[in-house]
């Protein structure tokens, strides 16, 4: 239907043509409501209020705060009848958008392109739903691969996979742009799409519901959304398009986002990768738990993955409480999970369980309560998810929570294979009074009661995309799939899909987490190393693996692995020299930096590195790779490049350039040229003052530290007692005792 549209002044501040603006409601069956709005515009207090009301029926009203550059609304859906509406989702269009360039050059940025399509734009009018719905099998160690047909869809942002929730609108000829973002998903999720109309672009903005196809809202029921529309300037620059999106978001996010250090300063060892997967016992995880107690410092968890369970032919999940102790796997944990986690925590290591919530069609809740389950089988026959809409399967839920969590004594969870009842955008639950979200809110929040306010929530597949709102529940978020696997095509693709997540700078509301960095037993040295400083460079380190144990202790992995593990600084902000991700070419970028030595979180010291910086080669063949300091955000000036692995130094004057081998990396340390210096480390230092004559450092831990100072110090020491080192020129090594202020002398 013809939707009732008007020019509207609120949308003036767009600067992008004669834009109009049409709400509008979708019923179950399809059909379309488009009422007439009345408009009360007050532009002395940056105001305004569209309201309408189909008597007996229901009531809209859209309140507009006007800013500068942007508007926020909040728009108050109520049923006005004595009976249920069955809502399907609320709309927006805004048509006539130009940006005063060739309607050809128009396209649009949104997260889940890279994760379903592995490009970062599309033309506006381009079928994503076409040649580019490759037929996948379901992988289900990791979730779908790329353009998977249970998640394809003409709609943007409709994915399962929990995409950071904005969307750009733009030309490729200019750096103007317009941007809608999510600032609530208490009950609705924004999905979009994008078309030109007499080479003007409509933008059709949809506020749905996950996991039903309409929501059953009862007579009075009051429905809340909250949204962002706003211009940007910097189209061109993938960092900053979602600028001014974000520094609005921080605004409405509930207090206590990014506050904890849970997984921002320690890490978790997990048992799953670098070969483990379900080979597990209590014997064995006791044996890695003693030696990352002895040898790694900033790991304080020990995550017991999947192999628990009797069952053990594919993720078993919440099947297992339901067969009670029979269903723990006696042979592997003889005296119990309770057992194992009270030794855990008498060594010093906290414990940790992943929990699936697949459950195999061959077990025995899905025999016994078939009726329980959601059919998935559209990407997945063997496992489903079980049907949070229902009064049982909840309380169901919560008694299995209870037995893995308070029972057995597990102070942190990964809940794997945990999303499809809630984010999938297909009709599944069986109940439709409340929506996926709803749902999502209740099941994350009965699980953080059950954990300590230090104990962490990690969200495993469907691989997430950066969406900040899962921070209020989860610590981290996995964004790629399994890389230890020895399959080269995997680490690429979690480079795409981490950029994206990376490029909007909101790890302090969320951190984000990469495949476990261990020995990589699948990876030759140059794509281990790769591995490495990607996940160093970008702060997403939040993962250990491997049996560790039984590394030889000379073994350069090993030692890589130590000082990589030093100074996680997990959610540390990353930044791009030089990277066009409007570029019509699989690209990536070659150079990344971060604003602080990777020993340290103090930016700017004049004692330590100002930047840290990975060069990252993903091709096949070997490649020049250049940096000037101006790509770093440094004046012009000279600076001394220290390999981070090697050692080796270099100076930095107009550029740097550098040979980088084929699936090859580096990692540069970039210090001043001038006064004294500490080049590297493989401790964490907290702090630094001092002058040429001594250098003054805080630490936190013990550890067999090397250091690399500009020259050789005379002396050092600890809480004021001299300690003996060794002396390789300037590179100097010895015992740390622990946390306290160590001192060298020059």
């Amino acid at each position: 239907m013809k939707k009732n549209q008007d020019k509207h002044k609120i949308l003036a501040f767009l600067g992008c043509g004669n834009t109009t603006f049409a709400p509008f409601f979708v019923w179950k069956d399809g059909s379309e409501t488009s009422p007439d709005y009345v408009q009360d515009y007050n532009p002395s207090y940056k105001m305004a209020h569209m309201h309408a009301e189909i008597e007996g029926l229901l009531k809209d009203d859209l309140y507009f705060e006007l800013r500068e550059d942007s508007i926020l609304c909040r728009r108050v859906f109520q049923n006005l009848s004595d009976k249920p509406v069955f809502l399907k989702e609320l709309g927006i269009e805004i048509a006539g958008i130009s940006f005063n360039k060739n309607p050809r050059d128009d396209y649009f940025y949104h997260a889940e392109n890279p994760r379903i399509y592995e490009v970062m734009t599309f033309p506006v009018d381009y079928n994503r739903t076409a040649e580019d719905a490759k037929d996948s099998r379901f992988d289900i160690q990791a979730g779908n691969r790329w353009a998977d047909p249970g998640v394809v869809s003409k709609r943007i942002g409709a994915s399962p996979y929990q995409p950071f929730p904005a969307v750009l609108l733009s030309n490729y000829q200019t750096k103007k742009g317009l941007v809608h973002g999510t600032l609530s998903q208490d009950v609705f999720y924004h999905n979009y799409l994008v078309s030109h109309e007499d080479d003007l672009v409509k933008l059709e903005i949809f506020s749905s519901f996950k996991a039903i196809d309409a929501l059953e809202a009862a007579p009075g029921r009051i429905l809340v959304d909250y949204w962002y529309l706003g211009t940007t300037n910097h189209a061109d620059d993938l960092e900053k398009i979602f600028s001014g999106y974000t520094e609005v978001l921080r605004e409405v996010l509930p207090p206590g986002y990014g506050a904890t250090d849970i997984n921002r300063t320690s890490m978790v060892w997990g048992s799953w990768n670098d070969g483990i997967f379900r080979d597990v016992c209590e014997e064995m995880l006791l044996e890695e738990a003693q030696f990352i107690k002895d040898n790694f410092p900033t790991v304080k968890w020990i995550q017991l993955d999947d192999g628990y369970a009797v069952y053990n032919k594919s993720a078993h999940g919440l099947g297992v409480p339901y067969e009670g102790e029979e269903g723990i796997d006696k042979n592997k944990f003889p005296n119990g999970l309770r057992h194992y986690t009270d030794t855990l925590r008498a060594i010093g290591i906290r414990p940790a369980i992943w929990i699936g919530g697949f459950c195999p069609v061959e077990t025995k809740i899905f025999k016994e309560h078939p009726e329980w389950f959601i059919d998935y089988s559209e990407r997945v026959q063997k496992t489903q998810p079980l049907d949070v809409s229902q009064a049982v399967v909840r309380e169901y839920m919560l008694k299995a929570i209870d037995t893995l969590i308070l029972e057995y004594g597990f102070e942190g969870v990964k809940l794997d294979f945990w999303s499809y009842a809630f984010e999938d955008s297909h009709d599944l639950c069986h109940y439709k009074t409340a929506s996926g979200y709803e749902n999502r809110r209740w099941w994350l929040s009965e699980i953080r009661k059950r954990l300590a306010p230090d104990g962490y929530l990690q969200t495993g597949c469907d691989i997430v995309m950066g969406n900040p709102f899962l921070g209020e529940f989860f610590t981290n978020y996995r964004y790629g799939i399994d890389i230890g696997t020895g399959n080269w095509d995997y680490v690429k693709t979690n480079l795409l899909w981490g950029v994206a997540c990376f490029a909007t700078h909101t790890g302090d509301l969320f951190v984000p987490n990469s495949d476990a960095i261990g020995l990589f037993p699948g990876l030759n040295d140059t794509e281990a190393m790769f591995c490495i400083n990607y996940c160093l460079v970008t702060h997403s380190m939040v993962e250990i693996a491997g049996r560790l144990s039984k590394a030889d202790e000379n073994s350069p992995r090993l030692k890589v692995l130590k000082k990589a593990a030093c100074n996680p600084n997990n959610g540390q902000d990353v930044y791009f020299a030089g990277y066009d991700y409007r570029s019509p070419h699989y690209s990536v970028p070659k150079v990344m930096y971060f604003k602080t030595p990777h020993f340290s979180p103090v930016e700017g010291s004049e004692f330590m590195p100002l930047r840290t910086v990975g060069l990252f080669n993903i091709e096949d063949d070997e490649a020049e790779i250049s940096f000037t300091p101006e790509d770093l955000g440094l004046k012009n000036d000279n600076y001394i490049l220290t390999d981070v692995w090697s050692g080796e130094q270099f100076e930095l004057k107009d550029r740097f350039s550098t040979l980088v081998e084929g699936h090859g990396s580096r990692l540069l340390a970039v210090s001043s040229s001038r006064g004294r210096q500490l080049y590297d480390a493989n401790v964490r230092i907290n702090s630094i003052s001092g002058d040429a004559e001594i250098l003054i450092m805080e630490t936190d831990y013990p550890s067999e530290a090397e250091m690399l100072f500009d020259r050789e110090p005379k002396a050092i020491s600890f809480n004021n007692e001299n300690l003996v080192f060794n002396a390789d020129g300037s590179r100097i090594s010895f015992r740390l005792p622990g946390k306290g202020t160590l001192k060298a002398f020059f």
